[in-house]
């Protein structure tokens, strides 16, 4: 397999709402933090698309538990460049090194300007379907060059709804929070059109079901490809 083992983790509302169109829902309980930093902790890598960056900053590094070493990479999809120079995923380079896809469209000097900043960007095809960086590329890429074993997908709901999409997800875990959010303005946990045969569309087992702190957590595992 050209590719590393996916592992998509994401907590949601009742009604599948993961983030507002500003930004980050805390859905999380604290026992959900903590199991998240123990799975980042198990793979090889963490990946998010520049949206998340931009919305959040997040640091996307091991917390809460003692971090392996070496750390885990942050991989973000960024067809821009768009990611500022002072988001949190560009510092401290030496501990937590940071590779950021992009496309031709990204200018070279932003692509050097980010490089000289110690981070490692690779540029890659967009599909000509959707736009997207090619995803079956990164992983690839991923695999062979940076010898990424096991990946962690973590959001936001555009890269999630492609890997989903694409079925490219070997494991999908999933945190419920005991709210409704509201559908309005929010960032969905899958954003593709609705379907009228669910027959037709990507499928999962589900593994286990568990109370985990207020809400619940869900392991799935793909069922069947296309």
């Amino acid at each position: 397999m050209e590719r590393p083992e996916i592992i998509i983790n994401v907590a949601s509302s009742l009604d599948g709402v993961i983030a507002s169109n500003k930004g980050a829902l805390v859905l999380s309980s604290t026992e959900d933090w903590i199991r998240v930093h123990e799975l980042r902790n198990s793979v090889d890598a963490l990946l998010v698309g520049v949206n998340t960056i931009v919305k959040d900053d997040p640091l996307l590094t091991v917390r809460y538990v003692q971090s392996k070493e070496p750390r885990p990479f942050r991989v973000i999809l960024d067809s821009k460049c768009r990611i500022p120079k002072q988001a949190n995923v560009i510092k401290n380079q030496d501990k937590n090194p940071t590779i950021i896809f992009t496309s031709d469209e990204a200018s070279l000097e932003k692509r050097e300007n980010l490089k000289n900043l110690g981070v490692v960007v690779v540029p890659v095809s967009k599909n000509d379907a959707d736009g997207y960086l090619d995803l079956n590329e990164v992983l690839k890429i991923l695999k062979t060059q940076f010898k990424i074993k096991k990946l962690l997908v973590e959001g936001g709901s555009t890269i999630i709804t492609q890997f989903v999409k694409h079925e490219l997800v070997d494991l999908m875990y999933m945190f419920y929070a005991p709210v409704f959010a509201g559908g309005k303005k929010a960032k969905l946990l899958y954003e593709e059109e609705v379907v009228e045969d669910v027959a037709k569309t990507v499928n999962f087992d589900i593994i286990q079901v568990e109370k985990l702190g207020e809400g619940f957590f869900i392991t799935l595992k793909l069922k069947k490809m296309k």
